[in-house]
């Protein structure tokens, strides 16, 4: 708790509901909720979603810190953020079994889940390589699958 309170602090990115009005940062991306109304968007959209599991492990954390905090600095990535993908940040300790079963939160933390059962596409690595290299890797998954979709 006391790292998910930190977390939200360091890096005001604390996640929307889905059902809220969309308030998309100038300069962040807009994390949904795991919930109803999210699930729903990611039906009709029918796209793949940037999944972000929140994981304070800290054999994890001082990665995925890194990683998240350059995100937001990649304006492509940011703009497919807002208009034609869907990003979710799910605290590990809130990961419904579906997401369990599929690994998340163990296998991976970061990954591009497929719109059909939210079965893991692409999974990326926050521990190997520089975090804007890992921003960029994410950048060209979901650029290569907008063709697609």
């Amino acid at each position: 708790m006391i790292f998910k309170n930190i977390f939200r602090k360091l890096f005001n990115q604390t996640p929307k509901s889905a059902s809220s009005k969309p308030d998309f940062p100038k300069d962040g991306i807009l994390w949904r909720v795991w919930n109803g109304e999210t699930q729903k968007m990611i039906a009709e959209k029918n796209r793949p979603v940037l999944l972000f599991v929140e994981n304070t492990d800290p054999t994890v954390w001082p990665f995925l810190k890194v990683v998240l905090k350059e995100m937001p600095r990649n304006k492509k990535l940011r703009a497919l953020l807002q208009d034609y993908y869907l990003a979710l940040m799910i605290p590990v300790e809130s990961l419904p079994e579906l997401f369990k079963d599929l690994g998340a939160g163990g296998r991976y933390n970061i990954a591009i889940l497929s719109p059909a059962g939210l079965t893991p596409m692409a999974m990326i690595d926050p521990v190997n390589g520089k975090p804007e290299k890992i921003v960029e890797t994410i950048l060209k998954i979901l650029e290569k699958l907008q063709e697609l979709y």
